[in-house]
């Protein structure tokens, strides 16, 4: 099973690669990254083997060797995958798999010695003959002359050591000369001398060449007249070329050929004597030759190739610099290509299969690099430079900065990959998806997260002083090459500064996804049509909860299932003191939209749902119909089925308000749904959220990010307010401007209106605000302001509830602002009391409607400009319900100046009161006051801001004339539009040309 071969290999040692070829790191990183993955993870072994291009055969082989023991007592791990290096397994083994070599032999009848043991030799060949040679002498007295035959003893001598045994630096074979699927052959490993090294032939070779041997030549191969000579490459290293004097031996391998002579029962005794007297001489004669080639050998070394070797040295450690730097950049050159980021779709490198393989190179990339970084900080390396490139001495220290900043660039770019597959596991993981528990996100994947931001914080820090000792114009580089580096570098703290801010963001986002602990957070849908300061009537809610990334199952529900609830907690609960404007019996979550910030609003509705048995929750999110609008424009229609009806961005509010107000439509609803309870008015809502919400969850990743956008300016907007009890996640939200507060003009002067359907009706989307502010600017800085307040309400539709439109209008200023004067609200004086309301005729399906009787006189008419009716019907008609539930008709009261005059909101000043508009008919509101300071100095130059902020659910005209002629250097200035968010209006002195 794949979890058995699991085993911890952070201990195993690393193979030196330093001096190899390009292909041969490239076949040992192969070879090393197929291995851990084999050991760390529970992958099948073909699939491992797929994905890094072996054959099973090859990766078990692999795996094998690697889990051999060292002469050290250790694992080979992957010091065995070094090319051409002989891997042996020196765990004990029992003394019966031990060969003891015989003591005594008999030759073949009929042969004499040393004739015709090719043969026995090659099949006496074993793995002991590569650790010792054997070497026959006569074992028999000269002057025996009652024997006729000797013996010959086999002694074991210690094999001289092999170069293929020595410490020395790798020459690295032509391409050409190895196979993929060879065997490695030997190691070398690093050394400070100046070795000559001589390649050993295989032991299968030499037992090849033995056989091919005549029996008569083989008596003088085994002796030493005839030594098979090994050429190889010379691989020199200097470690102090100016002073080299520590040489290593020129060593030749004895051939590793154990030959046993036998007896020959019918030899004779002088032919034994001649012969042994003949292999003396041969023997004198053989030492003599080699102690002289010997030194002639040494003498051409000393003279000859010593100061070649050295110039070889130079050159070899060149090639070695130059390769393993260019191979170092052709692995970030690769990830430059695999990760090639569109502009218009940058989520395109959020893909996991291109990550994994830009970490392949990274790594390649990292450990091409640390290998260079070894080499130049080598003294031996350094003193080749000094001695054979002087000129090229003093640009030794540039070039170490340098190759540290690509192996810092290496490792940032590696773990950052990291980072980076995390988030396309997310975003390619169905985050919205319900059908899957399984985590997105872990604990364990956040603190990676964090590590690596602190980890790159620290690479480009020295990425940057590092550069400070490198000369841009002195690199090898193109003019081009040198000015978009050049251009780059002073982008390095703009990035440190955008890690810094995403590190603050880290746990942010990690409460919000609920990783470690679930969140649950209210959602509403606000009914803009029914106008209330957080953007419209709360119609509906939802829970949205959401734990490791994945999002539980989502659904809209009736609020008056909540607010009437058989515990019946809403019934008889009032407003909170300061907003006795709302005076609705059984105040609930339905009206808890009372401030225009909408923090305090959102405190407000979930301490009221969980009084009202919804439990606790982390958040509260309340949207307009107008994200939903958006939502669509990039889904694109949704049909309903049932219903025959197709929805667009453009239709959605008026289907919307069809199957909530139409009574003949609510019906049809009902009969459709199957729910005849007075939620089945919004079945219709309920289900197109189903199918909304199923259609995002299987948007492609681009879409879902125009989603994103699009939600971004509906909280710009007011149209997506949102509020979460983490307060440093709220912070960040005030701090950017999406907390959905109204500001306290604390730094600028400015304004807002804020207006609350208190009508029980859907009035509020046949009515057109218009804010008209005349500002006037005096020499002390002052800013008096005369605003105009236009409600106006032409009803071209119908109307779910009554037809008289009431709004509590507020007007909200900087917190030192001085009121002047107002005049517009209703002042609760009465002029007229209406009679007893008497019902009337039927209103469609929906039950009677009462009538008010009385007060005729104002039916035509009303004393006061603030009130204009071009149809001259002035009749406000019926009001609501009391307490008690009787019906309560309008009282026709005087106009005047606003009645509160306190804030709700601490830090700003306020004004408000409630204004009652008839059907078809205009309201004004006007209020003045003055703002002591709001022209600011700047630069020494007069300045002067003004914000008028957007209430959520309303798109209001905006006109504004500002008088600056008593302010030397500002001019006047005129606006007049409708605003979709918030807007700033600056004046300045206009700069001199």
């Amino acid at each position: 099973m794949p979890g058995v071969r699991i085993r911890d290999i952070t201990s195993w040692q690393e193979g030196d690669i330093t001096l190899h070829s390009s292909r041969e790191k490239k076949r040992y990183h192969q070879h090393k990254a197929a291995i851990e993955e084999y050991f760390t993870t529970k992958a099948s072994i073909d699939e491992i083997a797929d994905r890094h291009h072996l054959s099973r055969k090859k990766l078990v082989k692999l795996a094998k060797k690697c889990l051999m023991q060292h002469e050290d007592g250790s694992a080979w791990g992957f010091r065995a995958l070094l090319p051409r290096v002989t891997v042996i397994d020196h765990a004990s083994r029992p003394a019966s798999d031990i060969s003891d070599v015989p003591q005594e032999a008999k030759p073949a009848d009929g042969l004499e010695p040393g004739a015709g043991t090719n043969n026995a030799s090659a099949d006496s060949c074993s793995s002991t003959q590569i650790e010792q040679t054997t070497i026959l002498v006569e074992a028999a007295a000269d002057n025996d002359d009652k024997n006729d035959t000797i013996k010959r003893q086999a002694i074991k001598l210690p094999l001289l050591p092999s170069i293929a045994a020595m410490d020395v630096p790798e020459t690295p074979y032509p391409s050409y000369v190895k196979d993929e699927d060879e065997e490695e052959v030997v190691a070398f490993a690093e050394v400070d001398e100046l070795p000559v090294e001589i390649e050993q032939p295989a032991a299968a070779e030499e037992e090849t060449a033995l056989e091919e041997q005549p029996a008569g030549q083989l008596e003088e191969m085994t002796g030493e007249s005839q030594l098979p000579e090994a050429i190889a490459p010379l691989a020199i290293e200097v470690s102090a070329v100016s002073n080299a004097t520590g040489l290593a031996p020129l060593v030749l391998p004895f051939p590793t050929v154990e030959y046993i002579a036998t007896k020959r029962p019918f030899q004779r005794r002088s032919v034994h004597k001649r012969w042994q007297r003949g292999i003396q001489g041969q023997q004198k004669h053989k030492r003599t030759l080699r102690i002289a080639s010997l030194a002639i050998v040494a003498a051409l070394f000393l003279f000859v190739l010593l100061p070649a070797g050295a110039g070889v040295a130079a050159y070899s450690a060149y090639n070695s610099i130059n390769a393993t730097a260019h191979d170092g950049i052709n692995h970030l050159l690769k990830v430059k290509s695999i990760l090639n980021i569109s502009k218009s779709d940058p989520t395109a490198a959020l893909n996991a299969t291109k990550l994994q393989q830009a970490q392949v190179e990274f790594e390649g990339a990292k450990g091409d690099f640390v290998q260079l970084q070894q080499l130049l900080d080598r003294p031996a390396i350094q003193g080749v430079i000094t001695q054979f490139a002087p000129q090229y001495g003093s640009k030794l220290g540039e070039v170490q900065s340098l190759v540290q900043v690509a192996l810092d660039v290496s490792r940032m770019g590696d773990e950052l990959s990291g980072v980076a597959l995390i988030g396309a596991n997310i975003i390619h993981g169905s985050p919205l998806a319900t059908g899957s528990t399984k985590p997105l996100i872990s604990v364990a994947d956040i603190n990676a997260i964090e590590g690596s931001m602190v980890h790159a914080l620290y690479y480009i820090n020295d990425i940057r002083l590092q550069m400070r000792h490198v000369s841009v114009k002195d690199l090898p580089l193109s003019n081009a090459q040198k000015a978009q580096l050049t251009s780059l570098l002073p982008l390095l703290p703009q990035v440190q500064d955008m890690i810094v801010q995403a590190q603050g963001l880290v746990g942010l986002v990690a409460w919000l996804l609920g990783v470690g602990q679930p969140r649950r957070f209210l959602i509403q849908t606000m009914d803009s049509a029914e106008l209330r300061p957080g953007g419209g009537f709360t119609g509906q809610y939802g829970i949205l909860q959401i734990q490791d990334g994945r999002m539980s199952p989502f659904n809209l529900t009736d609020v008056t299932l909540l607010d009437y609830a058989e515990n019946g907690t809403a019934i008889g609960r009032t407003a909170p003191p300061g907003y006795s404007w709302m005076n609705f019996g059984n105040w609930g979550v339905r009206d808890s939209n009372l401030s225009g910030d909408f923090p305090t609003t959102a405190r407000m509705t979930m301490q009221l749902f969980e009084a009202e048995g919804g439990g606790p929750v982390d958040g509260d999110i309340a949207f307009t119909p107008a994200l939903i609008g958006h939502i669509l424009d990039v889904t694109g229609p949704i049909k309903v089925p049932g219903y025959n009806e197709t929805i667009t961005s453009k239709n959605l509010e008026d289907r919307l308000h069809y199957y909530q107000q139409d009574y003949s439509a609510i019906a049809r609803e009902k009969q459709i749904s199957g729910n005849y309870s007075h939620s089945g008015r919004k079945a219709f809502t309920s289900t197109l959220g189903k199918l909304l919400l199923d259609r995002v969850r299987h948007l492609p990743t681009k879409q879902l990010i125009q989603v994103v956008k699009g939600a971004i300016k509906d909280i710009q907007s007011h149209d997506l307010q949102i509020y979460f009890t983490n307060p440093a996640v709220e912070a960040w939200l005030v701090e950017h401007g999406y907390s959905g507060s109204t500001d306290t003009f604390s730094k600028q002067d400015g304004f807002t209106v804020v207006q609350a359907n208190i009508s029980i009706s859907k009035a509020s989307q046949y009515v057109h605000t218009t804010e008209q502010d005349d500002v006037t600017l005096d020499a002390q800085g002052g800013a008096t302001h005369n605003l105009t307040i236009t409600l106006d309400y032409q009803q071209k539709g119908p109307v779910y509830g009554f037809d008289t439109y009431a709004d509590y209008i507020r007007v909200y200023a900087p917190q030192n602002a001085q009121f002047i004067s107002g005049d517009g609200f209703d002042t609760g004086h009465a002029l007229c009391t209406p009679g007893v309301p008497k019902v009337s005729a039927s209103r469609g399906t929906g039950g009677t409607v009462p009538t008010a009787s009385g007060c005729g006189q104002y039916n035509g008419y009303f004393p006061s400009n603030a009130r204009y009716c071009p149809n001259g019907n002035y009749t406000l008609g019926m009001r609501g319900f009391q307490l008690n539930g009787s019906p309560l008709a309008w009282s026709v009261d005087s106009l005047g100046p606003p009645t509160a005059l306190t804030s709700d909101l601490p830090g700003r000043a306020m004004w408000g009161g409630l204004t009652a508009t008839p059907k078809n008919c205009i309201s004004t509101i006007t209020l003045s006051w003055y703002v002591p300071h709001a022209v600011k100095k700047v630069n020494g130059q007069p300045s002067y801001t003004i914000l008028v902020q957007k209430q959520g659910g309303s798109i209001p005209t905006v006109d504004l004339a500002i008088d600056a002629s008593a302010i030397k250097g500002l001019k006047n200035f005129t606006f007049k539009g409708n605003i979709y968010a918030d807007r700033y209006f600056l004046l300045t002195v206009p700069a001199q040309k």
